[in-house]
């Protein structure tokens, strides 16, 4: 299936139903799928054809939905921008993929306006917004009203590239993860069906759409099944809970730091999360605790744990079904995903032994924008199976733990010590909040490991009854050998641990 017709199907079933709720907007489907179209013959009309590039760099607005099924209409690849990106990492992402057209949501004009000499070949450049915000450039919905409302006539098949997201920020420049149309569209059928979505859901984007979870995994299957879909444009989490009260919310994809903080105390209001009935958690190593605590604090509720990747969208789906001793795992492989655990001979592990977690199946990625060296590493094997980079252990009953990233591991004494065995022992303590832990240099053991801990609110830990609390769990050898309390650990939009800039802050610390 191609992108575009994921809209085009839903506003040919329900053309009259409420598609986007942003702000105090309402569009249907119909309207929707008219300004695709529109938004295509717009960029058709500039010039632009099947293969081009189009950047966007939004929040969660619903100018990001035309732009995206218009551009998959014409054939053209979103460049997916973070709206976190300094001007620098714009105009190097612009320059590696020749991007053509520019779409900038009013909030990062001046980072745009101070670089704007370096955009080459980028023309035109829209603003959600005003186009007084950018001067010399075109207000988004003036540029969309010059296009016909017809489907633009270009001959698609569902192989081609439909867009990029970008990974691989925290460990180095970033990589542009290159999909196909029929990628995605394997895993918007795989999410609607693992998390049940339905027509009479009412589903909130609240995870950034130039993420691929957002964009291409979440929102993408709420068309598919002709939700309601909530924009939320900056992430809040009182704003959510005062959304999902007033449009009667009944789905949505949170990272974990976005689900704590509705469940927070002062936050957390059970009357107006009442419509909620299906939660899902993803994006980032989820607390056991803090899946519990959810299915707790909501018990009307259905909670997922979802794991996945740019390259691959959904893996494995922790059910609501499954029993709290699963809690630590990310459940079993989702429908259709093809997934082993490989030891480093080659050959699978069995349970209980740790491995680089191997997939193949259709949802696969392209490989990355011009990059062959990083994309052979990603297809080592030679035999289309996506090394993911991601360590796990399976289970008697093939839930899978992550374990942490193969770039990750830690080597102590000539010993493997996988980071995230250590962060499950301490987050078991009531005193802790979060945790990382990252390997460090030591003259002795080669590595040595090092945990930073964010307390629980209300909570005082001590370094040594949390070093104590390891050694009474762990072997010794696993033991972190400092325990260090933060305020917080810095992460990614999406929630991930940025443990490079752990490492960083300690040794330069360390001197």
């Amino acid at each position: 299936m191609l992108s575009g017709e994921i809209l085009r199907l839903s506003a040919a079933r329900h053309p009259e139903k409420t598609a986007l709720v942003c702000g105090a907007r309402r569009w249907s489907y119909g309207h929707l799928d008219g300004l695709a179209n529109r938004f295509a013959n717009a960029l058709a009309g500039h010039g632009l054809v099947k293969g081009d590039r189009v950047a966007v760099m939004c929040p969660n607005v619903a100018e990001y939905a035309v732009a995206h099924f218009g551009a998959a209409r014409l054939g053209c690849v979103l460049v997916n921008l973070s709206i976190m990106y300094a001007p620098e990492e714009v105009v190097d992402i612009i320059a590696r993929t020749r991007a053509r057209a520019l779409v900038v949501d009013r909030g990062s004009c001046a980072g745009i306006e101070a670089v704007r000499d370096r955009l080459h070949g980028v023309e035109p450049i829209l603003v959600v917004g005003a186009a007084a915000d950018l001067p010399g450039a075109v207000a988004f919905a003036d540029f969309t009203a010059t296009g016909a409302e017809t489907p633009p006539p270009v001959d698609l098949h569902d192989g081609e590239p439909v867009g990029m997201t970008f990974t691989g920020g925290t460990t180095g420049r970033p990589k542009g993860a290159l999909v196909s149309h029929h990628a995605r569209s394997v895993s918007a059928w795989t999410t609607a069906l693992e998390h049940e979505l339905a027509g009479d859901d009412v589903a909130a984007a609240v995870t950034p759409l130039y993420h691929a979870v957002g964009l291409y995994i979440w929102f993408q299957a709420a068309i598919l099944t002709g939700c309601t879909c909530v924009l939320i444009r900056r992430w809040d989490a009182r704003t959510f809970v005062e959304a999902a009260s007033r449009h009667r919310v009944s789905a949505v994809l949170t990272v974990p730091i976005q689900l704590a903080g509705v469940l927070e105390e002062g936050v957390f209001d059970g009357a107006k999360l009442a419509s909620l009935r299906k939660v899902v958690a993803s994006g980032a190593n989820v607390p056991a605790a803090l899946i519990a605590r959810c299915r707790a604090a909501l018990p009307h509720a259905r909670v997922f744990d979802h794991y996945g990747q740019s390259e691959t969208g959904p893996l494995t789906v922790l059910k609501p079904w499954d029993p709290p001793e699963k809690y630590a795992t990310v459940g079993r492989p989702a429908l259709g995903v093809d997934l082993d655990i490989v030891e480093a001979d080659g050959r699978s592990a069995p349970p209980g032994r740790a491995g680089e977690i191997v997939v193949s199946g259709p949802f696969l990625f392209d490989g990355y924008f011009e990059d062959e060296e990083e994309t052979r590493l990603y297809f080592r094997g030679g035999d289309r199976r996506g090394w993911t980079g991601d360590l796990g252990v399976r289970d008697a009953d093939g839930f899978v733990m992550l374990v942490g990233r193969s770039k990750e591991m830690i080597v102590t004494g000539g010993i493997n010590v996988y980071p995230r065995e250590v962060e499950l022992v301490l987050e078991r303590h009531d005193a802790v909040g979060e945790c990382a832990v990252i390997g460090v240099p030591d003259e002795k053991w080669g590595e040595a490991l090092v945990a930073y801990v964010v307390a629980k609110d209300g909570s005082r830990p001590e370094a040594d009854a949390l070093a104590a609390f390891c050694a009474a769990h762990l072997a010794r050898f696993k033991c972190p050998r400092e325990i260090l309390l933060a305020d917080e650990i810095p992460k990614t939009p999406t929630g991930k641990t940025q443990k490079p800039r752990l490492r960083e802050a300690y040794l330069s610390a360390a001197g």
